[in-house]
């Protein structure tokens, strides 16, 4: 990712926090080779308080610790709201 998708990112992520009346605690930036360890952190990071918020751009990004579906009902139980930052793209067009 270049500098100025990077910037957007996080500014999507901070946009998130505030609209939904979060203290960003944390920011943690993943590159390619680091997002499995990344992950995890912010996962340790965001479990370890009660009822944590944990904002993501996507679902794609919970894919280095395994099924994001399945990830984010068991986040979902254990009082861990998932936010995502990004508006998904639709592929093709709406009727």
């Amino acid at each position: 990712m270049s500098d100025p998708e990077i910037a957007a990112r996080r500014q999507a992520i901070v946009g998130c926090a505030g609209a939904n009346d979060c203290v960003l605690v944390a920011l943690f930036i993943d590159e390619l080779e680091t997002a499995a360890d990344e992950l995890h952190k912010a996962l340790a990071a965001v479990l370890e308080v009660d009822e944590g918020v944990l904002i993501l751009p996507n679902l794609l990004h919970l894919a280095a610790a395994g099924n994001p579906i399945e990830l984010r009902r068991h986040l979902l139980a254990s009082h861990v709201e998932v936010l995502l930052s990004e508006v998904p793209k639709l592929a093709g067009r709406v009727c």
